[in-house]
């Protein structure tokens, strides 16, 4: 029974994996951010009935560093899909608001933040549109904070994984500048490093460590 179980999951989890593919992809389709975490809700709760359902503790360790590595790269997907080919967040289309400035260079610190708290200052746009900007840039990266430290040692040095998002990060924002999926603002990479390394800190310093630690231990 706990085999079936197990498989059963696994063949869902494959399932809505494909509509997900299929809805964010399809033209025409907008998958809205809470939509995206239904889905990846769903996701790893049944990528954790598959791989852990009825499974002796003794043998969870191999299990514990695929279902890390198998969320890792959905993250990824999830994440390359938000900042270069996603509807929802403007990507396939621009959004013809003067606010949102496609193909941009901003080198000055702070200026986006203090503008979208200008603009709904003056109700010149929504809540959620600031909630999502601002708030969504803090959230975007965050996983990392997690993922990075749990599947590789050396990330576990806040001096390595702080230095190689912001190359990476950095590297992403050039990327949307020349293809044409966003600008290049250091506002983004401040709340996307932020927001990570809020939940590195916060992991090191807590009992949770430990587990992100037990998922690639050292020999």
């Amino acid at each position: 029974m706990k085999t079936f179980v197990r498989r059963l999951a696994a063949v869902l989890a494959a399932v809505l994996i494909c509509l997900n593919l299929f809805y964010e992809l399809a033209p025409g389709y907008i998958v809205g951010p809470e939509t995206k975490l239904a889905f990846a809700a769903g996701f790893a709760a049944l990528l954790g009935i598959s791989l852990f359902y009825g499974v002796p503790k003794s043998s969870r360790g191999a299990r514990r560093h695929d279902y890390m590595m198998l969320l890792f790269w959905y993250y990824l997907w999830v994440l390359a899909n938000v900042l270069f080919f996603d509807n929802a967040f403007g990507r396939g289309f621009h959004l013809g608001v003067d606010y949102i400035n496609y193909g941009a260079v901003n080198l000055e610190p702070l200026r986006t933040i203090r503008n979208y708290l200008i603009a709904y200052g003056y109700d010149n746009i929504s809540l959620r549109l600031v909630v999502l900007n601002l708030l969504g840039n803090l959230a975007a990266f965050a996983p990392l904070g997690v993922f990075l430290p749990a599947l590789f040692r050396w990330q576990r040095s806040i001096f390595f994984f702080a230095a190689s998002l912001a190359l990476g990060i950095t590297a992403i924002e050039v990327a949307q500048v020349y293809t044409g999926a966003g600008s290049c603002d250091v506002d983004d990479l401040i709340l996307n490093l932020a927001g990570a390394l809020i939940v590195f800190v916060f992991c090191r310093v807590t009992p949770a460590w430990r587990h992100i630690c037990r998922v690639n231990p050292r020999s």
